[in-house]
């Protein structure tokens, strides 16, 4: 399944401080590390919807620590049946749990020029999006390249060294598309997964 947590940029500092409990030493540790609050926010936001799906889909009501393997992709420390990868945006988290190999990216919707474009959209990609004339289209469609990119250069953990431009995003084999009012979510799995949508207080 597919678990998604909205609107993560309205929330303050002071909801790490109400989520301490919730949290493992390890991801306590990365909190400390992120010098933006933006950063810290997401980061205790996606590990408590991590553990909320844990509960929902597993009935594991526990504080998930984690090991890094290939390219530093993350893993369950005490589990090698679960396979999970989480992602944040500035407005918004996303996880997904599967019995094997998944990946996940959420992106908010923005502004993104031609020329960033250019280091990620393959030529016949970037030939197609210069013909959309409408300004918000033409954002949107960027954003949802660079969800279902990102979330491929995930499924291994190659991650950025990825060489982006030399994939087409219609080659994808299950990638699938999530849209909101404020991002595109992109995950890695065989099937369509249901996507759960749970509210802030069902975290905590």
């Amino acid at each position: 399944m597919v678990y998604i947590l909205e609107d993560t940029d309205r929330l303050d500092e002071g909801f790490i401080s109400s989520s301490y409990k919730h949290l493992s030493l390890q991801r306590l540790q990365k909190i400390d590390s992120l010098r933006k609050s933006a950063a810290r926010i997401n980061s205790a936001s996606v590990y408590l919807l991590l553990r909320y799906a844990l509960k929902y889909e597993y009935n594991m009501d526990i504080t998930p620590e984690f090991i890094f393997k290939k390219n530093g992709k993350p893993y369950l420390k005490d589990n090698d049946k679960i396979f999970f990868n989480l992602s944040h945006s500035r407005n918004s988290c996303a996880c997904i749990l599967s019995d094997r190999e998944t990946a996940v990216d959420i992106a908010e919707f923005r502004k993104i020029s031609l020329n960033t474009a250019k280091y990620y959209c393959s030529p016949k990609e970037l030939a197609k999006i210069e013909k959309i004339e409408d300004a918000e289209e033409k954002n949107r469609e960027l954003v949802r390249l660079w969800s279902i990119k990102e979330c491929f250069s995930k499924i291994d953990g190659s991650g950025l060294s990825m060489n982006f431009k030399a994939v087409e995003s219609k080659k994808l084999d299950n990638i699938r598309l999530v849209t909101g009012e404020r991002y595109y979510a992109a995950y890695y799995s065989n099937k369509k997964e249901k996507v759960i949508k749970p509210l802030l207080t069902d975290l905590l």
